[in-house]
Formats: C-alpha cells, structure tokens, sequence
C-alpha cells in the first residue's frame, strides 16, 4: 500500500552496516527487490580537482547488495582494488557496474556475485557510471575529464568524449538513449549526442559559476536537475538553457552531493538530496517548497536513492556515520498481528 498524502512523511526503519568507509553511492534495482551500495576512503576538492585522502584505512572496495525491503545482505563483490564511486543497475536488473579509484569499470552478475567484464581506457578515477534504458551501452565519467560510452556486450569503446575542463562528477542517459548529459568541477552541463558525440548544448549559471556536482534527466527529459557546490540545486529547461526552478535550504558547498527524483507519490514529485547538515531534504517539484526533512544521520550525507514503485529512501553518509538509512513513508508491515 502506497501512501498518498500531498507530504511526504518518511520514517527510519532500517540501518545497514558493512561498510567500512564512506558511503559514494545507493542505487535501488530497476525490480526494487535489491540496493546497491559502494563506497571510498578519498574524495575530490572540488575546488581544485585534486583528490585529498580522509580516512587512514585501507580503502573498502567492495560493492554491497542488500535486500531493498528488509536490509539484509544478498551480496558483496569483490575484486576492484581502490574505493568505488560509482554504482549502475543494468534495466533487467540482473548486472551492477562500478566505477572505482583504480581507472576501472567493472559489470558483475549479481545473483552469482561475479566479476564478468572489466573495462579499461580511463586514465585516472573513474567517478561515475550510468546505462542506457537498454543497457547495451554504459557511459562512464572520470578524473581524466573524459566520458567514454562503452559497447556493453563487446567491452569495446564506441567513442571517447573530452567532455570537460575539470573532472567530470556524472554522466547520465536520457530515457530514450539518444542524448547524455554530462556535469563537471569546471561548473558546466553538457548535454551530448550519444552517436555522434557532438556537443549539443552547455549550460551554465551565469551569476554562480561553481562546481556542478551533479545533473540528470527529469524522467519526461524535458529538464536537468543540477546541483551545485553554492547550496542549490537547480531546474533547467535545457533546450532554452534557461532556470525554472531552484531548491535551497539543505548545505552543499563542498561535497559532490547528488539529487534526484522521488516519483512514486500520486500526489506530486519530490526532490531528494542529502546534506553537509547531516540532514536529507525533500522538496515539492512545483511549489519548491522543503516537505520534510529527515534527520538521525551523524555526518555529511553524500548520497541518497529512491525505490522504483514505493516509498522508500535510502541515504549514507561519510566518516563517522558508516550506517545506510533506510526510510519509509508506508505502515510497517504485521508481525504476528501486530505493526
């Protein structure tokens, strides 16, 4: 049962613990049966591009699988050699990619919790993946300031983009593949044909130039969220290369912080984005109004996630706060006849 009230009201009920270093990335599979997790022991500046270790340990490596409705570990995968950043569901939900520190894009077959493809051509980290919706291609961002788009199934390179000035924090498809669009440290987004590699359009906020930490398609790709490090993010019309809506409220000025679309309430659509406050906000799309705000976290909260088809969040955190949160905006389910 889905709720349906005009405002979120998201509840903690899970935490999941397995990681070691910061949580870098959540992604809910395409089925909403599983979450991916990775996570890094450095970071970028975003300033200057340069990448500033944070934690003395050895870095995690690891790729979790959790059970998306009951926190439970299905999975871990093991083979990168530095910290991943970056995780990607294939459409079938069936294959994880990876991005990691060590300039590898990885593709794993979960249920059997193997390695089946390592790509390479990237020349520094590799900060970001994401599939198209047929998932025969995978597009991946890096410190090197290029994007690649890779044939999935040959392991080939189809074209090599120098995307940006700076390192280059995502990359993502539109829902019908044609076009990517891309953000950087160099405070750009770039939408791109996939085929051709041309650039089509670059936008950029004339009065704040600052890192551009995050973009994606509206799920109607008709807009681009951006977030960028001056605590905002914005809503841009990119075919007028113009801002319609801007969501403030939540402390973003250092961190690559991500953004993206809850759209499972019949009500309306929310914005979702973690916090350098320790926070995790959601906005209403149309009124830009802050709805909730969900705190318990202990630490900057690098990286949130939505379900496909219910009303679940999940958010981790860096450093001290190792623990991913699971939300609900549902009732708890009986045990024994009793919530």
């Amino acid at each position: 049962m889905l709720a349906s009230s005009s405002t979120p009201h998201y509840e903690h009920r899970f935490t999941l613990y397995g990681h070691t270093q910061a949580v870098t990335s959540l992604k809910f599979s395409p089925n909403g049966l599983l979450l991916a997790s990775a996570c890094s022991s450095v970071f970028s500046s975003p300033f200057t591009g340069k990448r500033i270790p944070k934690e003395p340990l050895a870095s995690d490596t690891s790729v979790i699988i959790w059970n998306a409705l009951t926190g439970v570990h299905y999975k871990t995968l093991q083979g990168h050699t530095e910290g991943v950043n970056d995780v990607a569901w294939s459409d079938d939900s069936v294959y994880v990619a990876s991005g990691s520190d060590d300039y590898s894009v990885r593709i794993w077959n979960v249920e059997r919790g193997i390695q089946v493809k390592s790509f390479t051509g990237h020349n520094n980290h590799v900060f970001c993946v994401n599939y198209n919706l047929q998932s025969n291609l995978l597009a991946s961002g890096s410190f090197d300031e290029t994007v690649k788009i890779w044939d999935v199934l040959r392991g080939t390179i189809l074209r090599s983009i120098s995307a940006h000035s700076d390192p280059v924090t995502s990359v993502s498809f539109s829902h019908d593949g044609t076009i990517i669009v891309t953000s950087s440290f160099d405070g750009l987004a770039r939408i791109w044909d996939t085929t051709s590699g041309q650039c089509l359009k670059t936008i950029v906020e004339p009065q704040s130039h600052h890192p551009c930490v995050s973009v994606s398609f509206t799920p109607n790709a008709q807009y681009i969220l951006c977030s960028t490090l001056d605590s905002t993010i914005r809503l841009w019309d990119y075919r007028t290369s113009r801002c319609v809506k801007t969501f403030k409220g939540h402390k973003n000025d250092l961190w690559a912080i991500g953004a993206c679309f809850v759209t499972t309430n019949p009500a309306g659509n929310w914005v979702l984005s973690g916090s350098e406050d320790h926070k995790v906000y959601l906005w209403n799309l149309q009124t830009r109004e802050a709805v909730q705000v969900l705190e318990g976290h202990t630490d900057v909260v690098l990286s949130v996630a939505t379900h496909p088809t219910r009303n679940i969040i999940a958010s981790g955190a860096i450093h001290s706060d190792l623990g991913i949160r699971l939300w609900f905006d549902e009732p708890s389910p009986e045990v024994n006849g009793v919530r």
